[in-house]
């Protein structure tokens, strides 16, 4: 484990991340690069500069990543990638067709109305998601793994990155934001969920009352009930309006209270399926009792 000296220090790649995220919003809009060309680079270069950080100052050195976690994080989270921004692209088509669009506010306000949408949306989505259900088998992939890195951010069931990613993009689009703010939101929600995992030492200090963290998301990870609150990634504010913010020394486990229950995290077919297991039986009584005739 880091020493408390370590600790102490500024957790400097994220500062630096936030720092350079404006020039990069500002570089892009002035270059007119397009939407996924900027998101696709400042993602390459998050996962870049965290995962050089978390080689040469690791918050645990027993969480550092090996070829079998990476292969499997490339995979799953590739495929995430790709289901965000059809996703997203699906989403956009039909604000197009049925939402009228335009919005009167200034840039400013709709980038802060902005981020604190997104999250309210993801912040419910993610809660209610840690419910016994069919949500809890869509998201338990994602608290599996007994590590946090950069790399397993992305690792989640795709039908997790989905809603998540509507939980965050359609109240942008029911607002009729414009594409400037909608982009500042979508870079800042980059860098916010893999420095949030990100196993490198280093603290935000009184910055953790004003955006996610590491320190804050590890805690959410916690397999000691106690500890697991901040169902917000990206922004602490909803946690601590509904009472779920927590603060405190770094867990000493994390993953999930029962693991013998699920797969193990690198069984990705049988994770694929788990949202499914109990969906098969469920549907038939419902077909039965609805509808007799067509059961027979």
């Amino acid at each position: 484990m880091a020493s408390d000296v370590t600790r102490r220090q500024w957790h400097m790649p994220h500062l630096m991340l936030l720092g350079l995220l404006p020039l990069a919003w500002y570089a892009a809009l002035a270059s007119g690069f397009a939407a996924a060309a900027v998101l696709g680079t400042w993602l390459t270069l998050n996962l870049a500069v965290l995962m050089l950080a978390e080689k040469w100052r690791p918050h645990r050195r027993e969480w550092s990543w090996d070829r079998h976690h990476l292969q499997r994080d490339g995979v799953v989270g590739g495929f995430n990638v790709v289901v965000d921004a059809a996703t997203g692209a699906a989403l956009a088509a039909l604000a197009v067709t049925w939402m009228p669009g335009g919005n009167p506010w200034s840039l400013g306000t709709q980038i802060v109305v902005g981020l604190l949408a997104a999250e309210l949306g993801s912040y419910w989505v993610h809660r209610w998601s840690h419910a016994e259900g069919w949500l809890w088998r869509v998201h338990v992939t994602h608290h599996l793994p007994d590590r946090l890195t950069t790399s397993n951010a992305l690792m989640a069931h795709p039908i997790n990155a989905m809603y998540d990613k509507a939980a965050k993009l359609g109240p942008l689009l029911i607002l009729g934001l414009s594409p400037e703010a909608v982009l500042a939101v979508a870079l800042f929600g980059i860098t916010q969920a893999l420095a949030t995992h990100a196993n490198v030492a280093g603290t935000m200090g009184p910055l953790n009352w004003i955006v996610g963290s590491a320190e804050l998301h590890r805690l959410h990870h916690s397999t000691d009930e106690t500890e697991a609150g901040n169902f917000g990634t990206a922004l602490p504010i909803w946690d601590q309006v509904f009472g779920t913010y927590r603060r405190g020394d770094a867990p000493t486990r994390v993953g999930v209270f029962e693991p013998k229950r699920y797969p193990s995290e690198f069984e990705i077919q049988r994770l694929l399926r788990l949202p499914f297991k109990q969906v098969g039986p469920r549907f038939a009584e419902v077909i039965k009792r609805c509808c007799p005739m067509g059961a027979r």
